[in-house]
């Protein structure tokens, strides 16, 4: 969801938008959210409007894979030295649903959480590739709450370690 920016047409034709972007994650379905806004630049791809944004975290840099010898013409790393490389589509990031966090391991400690009652309202909301009755709401919190939004939150070790014990791994 767009909390502000620009949009347009490129000299073909296709849709453009750019401006800061709230993305939604989640645990689990139906579960909490948290909450990450960063600027992006989404195009026309077919029907979707598509984009990839980087999001830096000491996270990635634990959970990068080794680049493998041969690579294939379809083979694109989602994991960098520093950052996670994640593909939007849609509201939200995930075409009206939250982006797993379980894809990107570590990052859920550092992402904002979303409170309570907008967390019940999304999932009670009715949205289908668009916001559904809490958008509104979600759209007057993210806006009020932008700088914050904007940053990862610092994670203690004692945070880091509490998740990894959360996720069934070894402290």
């Amino acid at each position: 969801m767009f909390i502000n920016g620009t949009s347009g047409y490129g000299r073909d034709g296709e849709q453009r938008a750019s401006g800061r972007f709230l993305m939604l994650f989640c645990d689990k379905p139906g579960g909490e959210l948290r909450a990450l806004i960063r600027y992006v630049r989404m195009h026309q791809c077919g029907h979707f409007m598509m984009a990839r944004v980087a999001v830096k975290s000491a996270a990635a840099r634990e959970a990068a894979e080794p680049e493998p010898a041969y690579k294939p013409t379809y083979w694109r790393r989602r994991v960098f030295d520093d950052r996670f490389e994640i593909g939007l589509s849609g509201t939200y990031g995930d075409d009206g649903l939250p982006i797993s966090a379980s894809d990107y391991p570590g990052i859920w400690d550092q992402l904002n959480p979303v409170p309570e009652s907008l967390t019940k309202a999304f999932w009670s909301g009715g949205g289908h590739n668009s916001a559904g009755s809490e958008g509104p709401d979600v759209f007057e919190w993210a806006k009020a709450n932008l700088a914050e939004l904007s940053r990862l939150r610092a994670v203690s070790s004692t945070a880091s370690q509490a998740s990894s014990v959360r996720d069934g791994a070894q402290a």
